[in-house]
C-alpha cells in the first residue's frame, strides 16, 4: 500500500506557499519555487495537490484569520490600543501578507477569487461595537453617543496603511496606534 504521508510535509508545503505568495504573489509562488523552499520534490507537492489553485486555497485555509482581541482592558482608550495593536499584527502576519500580494492582483473573473477568504484578519466591526457597549456599560460614554465611525476609522488607517505598503509595520505600528487613539478616541470620551 506504500508509505503513509507525512503530514510535516503538507505543513512544510503549505507554509512555503503562503511565504512565497507574501513575497510576490501567485507568480513568485511557482510549485518549483514551492518545492524548493518546503525542501520535497514537485511530485510530492502533485500527490497532495492537482493543481497550483488549489495548493493556493488550502496554503490560506491552513492558517486561520488573526481574530481580534475580545477581552476588556479596563478603558475605552486601553480597548482601543489593544484592538489597534492586535490589527498592527495580524496585518504583518503570513496570511495578510500573501493575502496582499495575491488578492488585488487577481482579475474579478478569476477562477481562484471565491476560493480565497474575504480579508486579511478577522471580523473587526464586530470587535469595535464590542469595545464601545463596553465603554457604555462602564459610563465612558453616554449610550449612543459615541461615534462608532471614529474607532472603524482608526482601524481603516491601519488597513490603508498595509495595502498601501506605507508603513503600518513600522515599530509595531505603535506611534500610529497611539496617534490614533489620541485624535480618534480621546476627543469622544465623556468628562
Amino acid at each position: 500500500m506504500g508509505r503513509p504521508r507525512d503530514p510535516a510535509l503538507d505543513v512544510a508545503i503549505l507554509a512555503a506557499a503562503l511565504d512565497l505568495l507574501g513575497e510576490g504573489g501567485l507568480e513568485t509562488c511557482a510549485l518549483d519555487a514551492v518545492a524548493r523552499r518546503a525542501g520535497v520534490g514537485k511530485a510530492t507537492i502533485y500527490r497532495r495537490w492537482p493543481s497550483k489553485d488549489a495548493l493556493v486555497r488550502d496554503a490560506f485555509g491552513s492558517t486561520a484569520p488573526d481574530l481580534l482581541p475580545a477581552e476588556d482592558h479596563g478603558s475605552l482608550t486601553a480597548d482601543t490600543t489593544a484592538l489597534l495593536t492586535a490589527l498592527a499584527a495580524a496585518l504583518r502576519s503570513p496570511r495578510a501578507l500573501a493575502w496582499r500580494r495575491t488578492v488585488p492582483a487577481l482579475g474579478p473573473d478569476s477562477p481562484l477569487l471565491p476560493l480565497l477568504p474575504r480579508g486579511p484578519v478577522g471580523e473587526w466591526s464586530d470587535a469595535v461595537r464590542a469595545l464601545v457597549v463596553r465603554a457604555e456599560q462602564r459610563g465612558e460614554v453616554p449610550p449612543g453617543t459615541f461615534p462608532v465611525l471614529a474607532l472603524r476609522a482608526a482601524c481603516a488607517v491601519l488597513v490603508e496603511r498595509w495595502l498601501t505598503g506605507g508603513g503600518a509595520e513600522d515599530a509595531d505600528g505603535l506611534d500610529l496606534v497611539a496617534e490614533l487613539t489620541d485624535v480618534l478616541v480621546r476627543p469622544n470620551l465623556a468628562g
